[in-house]
């Protein structure tokens, strides 16, 4: 009785001294210069039997951890048309584009990766500052370059070649994926998983992480219609993907990360341009009662997952954002937390191992892993006006914005029209 008075007293000191002011609008400062300079990049290999649309080697960028905890995370990065003419945009943001122009850029061919990059944030990271509780787990970042939801360039035997590059027998795997990589997870996860019992001779723990996943795209026809193609292409449907039918399917624990103001399905398949990827200002009160029936109808098909699914977990906030789990302004970031600046952060309620633990998903701790706002925006103030930026890091977004291999980007911007 003593040890819990006094580790009580303990968390309350350490709670305190942790407390920051919040203010509105407030954009997230840059990782201080102590922190990020003992960050550790991650260094490029490339995968056995596993090619980007041009034929290339695909490749991965690994961190060789401490403990006994693999973290493989399928990157992200959409779909692309077999129509040579089309792009799907919206403003300036081509958001689907075609597999002509995909082949010669950073999502169609690892050319010109670098040895190695600091994309190494969120989940991802190896500082305390990125990334509390897993900054010591070994770490594979999977780059997407076929264009295909993942289902092209990854396969068991792949997935194999991929585990041979890990120094490490890991006792558990997290499976981690944002977008159409966390939805090549819930497609393929018992291959995968097949894949790694004849790999390990030891049992392993497998474990599945989903980071915005959550999508209604019914209302967008052309969205709709370049996923129908491109399902069509890899031999799935489209009841595959977005698809509350396919979570319920797997059966393996999963932990599911969404943002129930996704700026890609509001600005982008929705059309409210209102929102800017920050906040809903400027939106009117019509648009903000079609934006509040969207969220609290995806919300509710979330709750009603997670009562069938005991074992699974659920992170939902109120506040505009994509792709939360690798950035580390959302991930590890005390901004960022439901309910707001006292419940806990993301990173808190996947795993923590401490003695002020509440509730942990994946080391089984507590009985409550549902945490979602029940507050609209912008009630869930200290992340309501947060500026989320899209960048993983300086030289990834480098890498993405001048990537080029036949023409140069303003010769491919006049032909395009972009």
């Amino acid at each position: 009785m003593y040890f819990v008075y006094f580790a009580s007293l303990i968390c309350l000191l350490a709670a305190q001294g942790e407390e920051e002011s919040i203010e509105d609008d407030e954009f997230l400062n840059q990782p201080p210069d102590e922190e990020s300079s003992f960050a550790h990049p991650l260094h490029r290999t490339y995968l056995k039997d596993s090619y980007c649309m041009d034929g290339t080697k695909a490749a991965a960028y690994v961190f060789e951890g401490s403990t006994d905890d693999l973290v493989m995370y399928f990157y992200s990065g959409g779909i692309c048309v077999q129509d040579s003419t089309k792009f799907l945009k919206y403003g300036d943001y081509a958001y689907i584009d075609n597999c002509t122009h995909r082949n010669s850029t950073f999502y169609g061919t690892s050319n010109g990766y670098p040895e190695e990059f600091n994309a190494n944030q969120g989940l991802m990271g190896n500082t305390q500052y990125q990334n509390v509780h897993l900054r010591k787990a070994h770490k594979m970042f999977l780059m997407y370059c076929d264009g295909s939801m993942w289902h092209k360039q990854m396969n068991p035997e792949a997935f194999k070649g991929a585990l041979s590059q890990m120094k490490l027998i890991p006792k558990r795997i997290i499976l981690a994926g944002s977008g159409v990589g966390g939805w090549y997870l819930v497609n393929k996860y018992n291959e995968l998983r097949t894949a790694i019992k004849e790999f390990y001779s030891e049992d392993v723990e497998l474990r599945i992480l989903l980071d915005s996943v959550i999508f209604d795209i019914s209302r967008n026809q052309e969205i709709l219609d370049a996923y129908t193609e491109v399902t069509q292409r890899v031999g799935i449907t489209i009841n595959d993907i977005f698809s509350f039918d396919a979570l319920r399917k797997v059966d393996v624990p999963t932990f599911i990360v969404h943002s129930q103001y996704d700026w890609w399905q509001l600005e982008v398949n929705d059309r409210f341009e209102c929102i800017g990827k920050i906040h809903l200002d400027k939106c009117t009160p019509k648009e903000k009662k079609q934006i509040e029936k969207i969220r609290s109808g995806i919300l509710q098909e979330l709750k009603d997952l997670m009562k069938a699914k005991p074992d699974w977990g659920l992170w939902a906030i109120s506040c505009v954002f994509n792709e939360m789990v690798i950035w580390t302004e959302a991930w590890n970031h005390p901004k960022f937390q439901i309910p707001m600046a006292t419940g806990g952060k993301l990173s808190d309620k996947f795993q923590e191992q401490n003695i002020c633990l509440v509730f942990s998903w994946l080391e089984n701790s507590g009985d409550n892993h549902v945490h979602y706002d029940i507050v609209p925006w912008p009630d869930n103030k200290p992340c309501s006006n947060i500026f989320h930026n899209g960048k993983t890091d300086p030289q990834l977004d480098e890498m993405i914005r001048n990537y080029e291999i036949k023409e140069s980007r303003r010769k491919r911007e006049e032909k395009y029209d972009l």
